[in-house]
């Protein structure tokens, strides 16, 4: 009877330690911006084997904007990649075979201005300098609608907009080419760092005063083709990916290593870019995500319209729960 206790009890063990979530031991290839915030959490999987763990092999394919990122998709390029949830849904809405699966971000990402400048909010920005990383952005969209409800100003009209790729964009803000610049939460970290630049909002901010929801920024999304052929890969991906985020938001030290990689080796600037993106990392959608989503998109509707935005309404089912 002893032996056979014994023998239930290590069977119960092997069994309790089994990952909830297995995939069938291929690949799954992850469209990933490999020098930014989108590097860490497969950074992390592969650092402490949580593919193997949960039977898979991770594939980093470097994607950095959204139109590589639909192109591997098209083309069977990828299995799983990263969109803001506008520009998923427009997508769909064109034919391409995708729905979001989970959140990765909220709003990280910033207004920079220099440290010594008298702007304090979007009220100081008229007849400014302003850089933008896209005007058919979220981030330009927010800061539209909270500038217009709050201090009754058109940034479209009452601002001239230089609008550029955001490493140009820092490059000249530090040329002293411009005023304010939208910038990504990466590079917020080292500008800051360095004493020449403050942060004068971050987006999170702002979507707060517009007194819509939290919701996230960007998502993972995974080719439904894919998904379909393998709904054990996906599940096992996303279950690697919520330990990864457990690791970013308890081990310090995982920063600093992955930022090594990337050439950041001020320890000051570490900690700022880990302090600006672990607040706003996330794992799982809240049973309201979508309708959260849909409540600022008719807002930011309201403020852009339909033309900027590249649609008149977000498609049905670009995002699903059934992963959570």
């Amino acid at each position: 009877m002893v032996a056979v206790a014994t023998a239930c009890l290590a069977i119960f063990g092997a069994a309790a330690n089994e990952p909830a979530a297995k995939g069938d031991g291929g690949t799954v290839r992850l469209l990933v911006n490999l020098a930014g915030t989108q590097s860490f959490p497969p950074y992390v999987i592969e650092r402490f084997s949580l593919d193997k763990k949960y039977g898979f092999t991770l594939a980093t394919v470097p994607s950095n904007t959204t139109q590589t990122t639909t192109t591997a998709f098209q083309t069977h390029a990828g299995d799983i990649g990263i969109f803001g949830w506008n520009d998923l849904s427009r997508v769909k809405a064109g034919g391409v075979k995708v729905v979001g699966i989970a959140p990765f971000l909220g709003w990280a990402n910033t207004i920079v201005v220099p440290v010594d400048s008298q702007i304090s909010s979007l009220g100081d920005l008229k007849g400014k300098k302003i850089g933008v990383y896209s005007r058919t952005s979220l981030d330009w969209v927010v800061m539209r609608a909270v500038a217009e409800r709050q201090y009754h100003l058109d940034l479209e009209k009452d601002v001239d907009i230089q609008e550029a790729a955001v490493s140009l964009l820092r490059g000249l803000i530090e040329q002293g080419k411009l005023d304010a610049t939208q910038m990504f939460n990466d590079l917020t970290a080292p500008m800051v760092v360095s004493g020449k630049f403050r942060v004068m909002a971050p987006i999170k901010v702002l979507v707060d005063q517009l007194g819509l929801p939290d919701t996230p920024f960007i998502m993972y999304a995974v080719d439904t083709n894919y998904a379909a052929a393998h709904d054990d890969n996906v599940r096992a991906f996303l279950a690697a990916y919520r330990e990864a985020i457990d690791i970013l938001e308890s081990d310090d030290a995982v920063w600093a290593d992955r930022a090594k990689e990337l050439n950041m080796t001020d320890a000051a600037v570490v900690a700022k870019l880990r302090d600006l993106s672990r607040p706003m990392l996330m794992k799982t959608f809240a049973p309201d995500a979508e309708a959260n989503i849909r409540r600022m998109w008719a807002v930011l509707l309201a403020t852009a319209g339909a033309e900027k935005l590249g649609m008149s309404d977000l498609v049905d089912g670009f995002m699903t729960v059934r992963y959570q």
